[in-house]
């Protein structure tokens, strides 16, 4: 199991980035790139060249011990320079001249013409050997192992730069429903009051001169149990303090979005009970707005990793 390493968590991180890395050795040189999306786990995918193959399990460790989501694919290219390709593999040449008598008898037996080449010779298994299958020397392995974590500090950077910038979209979505938080809590309180003079205006018409005064009692109720329906003091105090939890998240930064994503449900749930209470034209509309503002948050949400 990978061990998780501690990152100073100065801001929430994206999860797309991308970051490079090359590293020159005197056999040749490793080139490294690292690159993440979206995703809803961590997934790794690795692109690595054939005498690299040895490092896969080590280089996914690594990966899982800087990454916590997204999708994150990496490639390590080993480019030999000219001295070193040429060392690099040798000539079996007992297999060779085993194979050019099978397919010179072949060639013969099957009545096909032309002359037997060198690269055919080449192409038969066995008589290209590679140095070194077995895997990297100890000073490629940590060369490369230099390339791969360049690569990674680099995508991480990356990931930081876009966490910074989603952050920012999140605060200013933040201070837009805080505004209308705001608002809402100098309306609510007034609700209770202006129902009651519609009501007491709509029954002084209905009764009007049929000599039948309204029931104070009875009025009284009604409001009363308006009230009653229509209180979001409960619904606005979440809200807000939701939003300081938000802003919480953001400060504190690093993998934060699962419990963003967690939050934004909190709103939406909060804001549907407030449009649901309320008969009021212009706090529906202030609602209206939250919902909207909410959805452009979840939005935001999902990159963060």
């Amino acid at each position: 199991m990978a061990v998780r390493e501690s990152r100073a968590p100065s801001a929430p991180l994206s999860m797309t980035g991308a970051g490079t890395c090359v590293v020159d050795v005197p056999a040749g040189r490793f080139e490294a790139e690292a690159r993440s999306v979206n995703h809803r786990f961590l997934k790794v995918s690795l692109h690595l060249g054939p005498s690299l193959s040895s490092l896969e399990t080590g280089i996914e460790e690594r990966i899982r011990g800087k990454v916590e989501r997204g999708h994150v694919t990496v490639t390590l290219r080993y480019t030999r320079s000219s001295k070193a390709a040429v060392a690099s593999f040798r000539i079996d040449e007992d297999v060779a001249k085993a194979a050019a008598k099978r397919l010179k008898a072949l060639a013969k037996s099957c009545d096909v013409e032309g002359g037997l080449m060198l690269r055919d010779l080449l192409t038969v298994p066995g008589v290209v050997v590679e140095a070194g299958g077995e895997g990297l020397e100890a000073p490629l392995e940590k060369a490369a192992t230099k390339a791969l974590d360049g690569a990674l500090e680099a995508l991480l950077a990356s990931r930081a730069t876009e966490g910074r910038h989603l952050a920012g979209e999140c605060r200013a979505i933040l201070a837009r429903i805080a505004g209308v938080v705001t608002k809402l809590t100098a309306m609510a309180p007034e609700l209770p009051r202006t129902y009651r003079d519609r009501l007491q205006t709509r029954i002084a018409a209905l009764l009007e001169g049929s000599g039948v005064a309204p029931d104070p009692a009875a009025l009284a109720r009604e409001v009363a149990s308006f009230a009653d329906r229509s209180d979001v003091a409960e619904e606005l105090a979440r809200l807000s303090g939701h939003l300081k939890h938000a802003e919480e998240l953001l400060a504190a930064g690093g993998a934060v979005g699962r419990k963003l994503d967690f939050l934004v449900q909190e709103f939406h749930r909060e804001a549907n009970t407030l449009g649901s209470k309320s008969p009021d034209p212009a706090i529906t509309a202030l609602v209206i707005e939250v919902k909207a503002d909410v959805e452009r948050m979840r939005e935001q949400v999902q990159n963060f990793e």
